[in-house]
């Protein structure tokens, strides 16, 4: 079998070859320094916030796709990296691996990725333990990877985190074996690569430049016995954000381009990895756009992109702590409950005027009511907003009782929002109408007032909570009075 050395054991890495500044992007350059001063201005702004987290989100997505780890379609990416990592929004049949297992490798990926905005946010430099434990945050969730054993059969590899390869990773294709760093020479030979990358930040090497070099050595020693693509995409992120751009994002769009690139890389040429990591900067930059374009954050949103995110990591032995959201519930359903019962009088005299024998009133749950509208509330939640409702760990209802010639109720209900329960609550609400047919039969129908319920959570604080809540109640007020505007007769 014919042998292709990918790394050289003569000279091991080496640096750029050629001089980094004709490698250097001009574009990119102008690029930087105008998000840089962008940037600067919209620091305290929680649109800059939210943009960063997309951004993790999407690394985190896009990297599992391109690895081939699964398989998600393009319009529930898209929800996901807008609104969040939740189970709710990965419905059945959009991704070909299980459910759990997909979103424990995406949240592992980016919590991976804020990690290393972090570090970076508080000026840390690249070290050989920070590879490691990369590599071990990257993998915390998988177990096993796919492999064959010695009569071809499929079986699942263990993996091990954070630890160089005890044996040679030499994949074989065609008849030839692609040879890289052996084990031995792993260790120095990524000291070496973390050196001379501080000497590129000290010597103010462009970044496109650092990250493409640092990501093809990377491949070169392969260090891992797994997942080095991911990791040297991430170390090539560390770069460019460290010098001020945005993680390196690769699409199966970008896949031969990649490959191609490694390609010229191992022959010598780095100026198509630096050109691809330069153009994926360049589709970032585009999306910075979105920001000033965005309505503004106000504190307490850019507050609540943390508030899941702690939510997310909350332990099963802390689920005490988590229903403190329950607290919270009663709080809203109290503001509710004054707003709607303030609201009586005035409904109560504008429907005198279409009919007698009126009465609007506030009902509330109690332990022996708590599960009615339990059939609305799934329908609501499946057809109309959009996620999974489960009422088992808390339930609860407030409504608005109106009795004309017509009868029609605005109930708003409260329960959990998706599965397992991580100390998150939803208010969700519909309109309903009950009227008696010709043959005098009842007949119920149920209005949807909004595509959106009210997500609250565990860790919210009190006037936080309300100041969040108050714009969302009336703008569904306003949007169930004018449906019974509307149905008067």
């Amino acid at each position: 079998m014919q042998e292709h050395p990918i790394w050289n054991p003569d000279t091991g890495i080496t640096d750029v070859e050629v001089d980094p500044v004709e490698l250097s992007s001009s574009e990119l350059s102008e690029i930087k320094a105008d998000w840089l001063e962008r940037r600067e201005q919209l620091k305290n702004d929680g649109r800059l916030s939210d943009f960063t987290e997309k951004l993790s989100r999407e690394w985190a997505i896009e990297a599992g796709v391109i690895e081939n780890l699964y398989k998600i379609d393009p319009g529930v990416a898209r929800t996901l990296i807008d609104h969040g990592l939740h189970a709710e929004l990965l419905s059945h049949g959009s991704t070909d691996k299980p459910r759990e297992f997909v979103l424990g490798i995406m949240n592992d990926q980016c919590d991976a990725m804020d990690v290393m905005f972090d570090h970076v946010e508080n000026q840390g430099t690249l070290s050989v333990e920070y590879i490691k434990n990369l590599h071990s945050a990257l993998l915390r969730n998988q177990e096993t990877t796919a492999g064959v054993d010695e009569e071809g059969n499929p079986l699942g590899v263990p993996l091990v985190r954070g630890i160089w390869k005890s044996e040679a990773n030499d994949p074989e294709r065609d008849d030839v074996r692609y040879t890289y760093c052996p084990p031995q020479h792993v260790e120095s030979e990524v000291e070496r690569m973390v050196a001379i990358h501080e000497d590129h930040v000290a010597d103010d090497v462009a970044c496109e430049v650092q990250a493409a070099w640092m990501l093809h050595r990377f491949t070169q020693i392969r260090p891992f016995e797994y997942a080095n693509g991911r990791v040297g995409r991430a170390l090539a992120s560390f770069a460019l954000v460290r010098g001020g751009l945005f993680p390196m994002l690769l699409t199966l769009d970008d896949e031969n381009a990649y490959f191609e690139a490694l390609d010229a890389a191992d022959d010598g040429d780095l100026r198509p990895l630096v050109d691809l990591v330069a153009s994926s900067q360049a589709a970032q930059y585009e999306k910075t756009k979105e920001i000033e374009d965005a309505p503004p954050v106000e504190e307490v949103d850019a507050a609540l992109g943390g508030l899941r995110k702690a939510a997310k990591k909350i332990a099963a032995d802390r689920q005490d702590s988590l229903k403190t959201v329950f607290d919270h519930a009663h709080l809203i359903e109290e503001n509710l409950t004054d707003r709607l019962n303030a609201l009586c009088p005035t409904l109560e005299e504008a429907l005198e005027r279409v009919s007698g024998g009126v009465s609007v009133f506030v009902s509330r749950s109690n332990s022996d009511t708590d599960y009615y509208f339990r059939a609305q509330i799934i329908e609501n939640a499946k057809t109309h907003i959009g996620y999974y409702a489960d009422t088992k760990k808390y339930k609860s209802w407030i409504s608005l009782d109106m009795k004309w010639s017509r009868r029609a109720r605005l109930v708003f209900t409260i329960h959990g929002v998706g599965k397992p329960f991580n100390g998150s609550l939803i208010c969700s609400p519909f309109l309903q109408f009950r009227d008696m047919d010709d043959q005098g039969d009842l007949r119920t129908s149920m209005v949807p007032i909004t595509k959106e319920g009210f997500v609250f959570f565990f860790n919210e604080e009190d006037e936080r909570l309300l100041s969040r809540f108050r714009p969302w109640r009336e703008n569904i007020l306003k949007a169930a009075l004018r449906e019974v505007t509307r149905n008067l007769s």
